[in-house]
């Protein structure tokens, strides 16, 4: 028998296929137990196997649990995450995945099946080859299950342009139904917003605005000063934050570019802060207290009705 259309739909399935898959290409149940018996398939769950020769992945395990549910199911939740790049599973994580509009399914080792009553943005995107609920709903579903993961998944999603705050914002008007989980994290960080609404270059720039934001007077980011752009800072008052983040600077050479580039902006009147990632992650105080520091050397004030909008001349 020719097992070229069955090798043809495994390869664009991580190298799996289902005994359904296989009797909708013509191969007989008698076969495909043959063909198990014989190792040329191996089994995975009931009814789903991976061909001999294929690496065992995190996406080949998705396939196989979105096979053995059915061609309804979606991979969702924390896998949905993995998917889009903004979620670090290890290799034996189980793999979740919604069922809409089905209960009661068997339990199966490796998968976390859910049946949501909130079916609003359920329709899902084909991403790397599986169906996946959307970054919208991938980001609702993983604030329901790993609430205090919001901050870095938001972060990790603002990053790679797969979210913005007002979408954040119509979302969760959206589902504000009682009893959604994920909905309380969402409007926490709504409504302490700390990140600028432009792009930025690395997920450092992120945490370091979260570390300014509701602190210090409003802030810009990729500030364009002659032929350089700073990272954050306040052309008021001409203080600037650089995030050196890991490989940023890694030769002899990029130093001395650095040190020209300060005493540059230096010379046309700038402060530059530089902060790295074990400053942001495990010092935020003693990052806020150069950044005040700053502030206030150049003549930018506290008051009880708030920092001073203009400064001391």
């Amino acid at each position: 028998m020719h097992l070229e259309p069955v090798h043809s739909l495994a390869a664009r399935q991580f190298g799996v296929i289902s005994r359904h898959q296989a009797e909708e290409l013509g191969v007989s149940k008698r076969v495909w137990y043959r063909l198990v018996d014989n190792g040329l398939i191996v089994p995975i769950h009931r009814g789903v196997g991976v061909l001999f020769g294929y690496e065992a992945t995190r996406r080949q395990k998705m396939m196989a649990a979105t096979l053995w549910v059915g061609r309804d199911a979606i991979v969702s939740h924390r896998s949905a995450g993995e998917l889009w790049g903004i979620w670090n599973a290890d290799s034996d994580d189980p793999v979740d995945v919604i069922v809409p509009g089905r209960r009661g399914l068997p339990s199966l080792s490796g998968v976390v099946p859910h049946s949501p009553r909130d079916v609003d943005e359920l329709a899902p995107v084909r991403h790397e080859g599986l169906r996946v609920t959307t970054p919208v709903r991938t980001l609702l579903d993983l604030a329901g299950v790993a609430p205090h993961a919001v901050s870095s998944v938001v972060e990790r999603m603002l990053m790679s342009g797969l979210i913005t705050r007002q979408r954040i914002k119509a979302a969760v008007a959206r589902h504000s139904k009682q009893g959604r989980a994920g909905i309380g994290p969402l409007r926490e960080l709504l409504a302490t917003w700390p990140y600028a609404d432009k792009p930025v270059e690395s997920v450092l720039e992120l945490r370091m605005q979260r570390v300014l934001g509701g602190y210090f007077p409003d802030f810009d980011t990729q500030i364009p000063v002659g032929s350089y752009r700073l990272d954050i800072g306040w052309p008021l008052w001409k203080v600037a934050v650089e995030t050196d983040g890991w490989g940023k600077y890694e030769s002899r050479e990029d130093f001395s570019r650095l040190a020209e580039r300060d005493a540059d902006l230096q010379a046309h009147g700038w402060t530059v802060i530089h902060v790295t990632w074990r400053d942001v992650a495990r010092r935020p105080g003693y990052v806020q207290r150069l950044v005040r520091q700053a502030l206030e050397s150049r003549g930018c004030r506290w008051a009880e009705s708030g920092w001073s909008s203009s400064p001391i001349r």
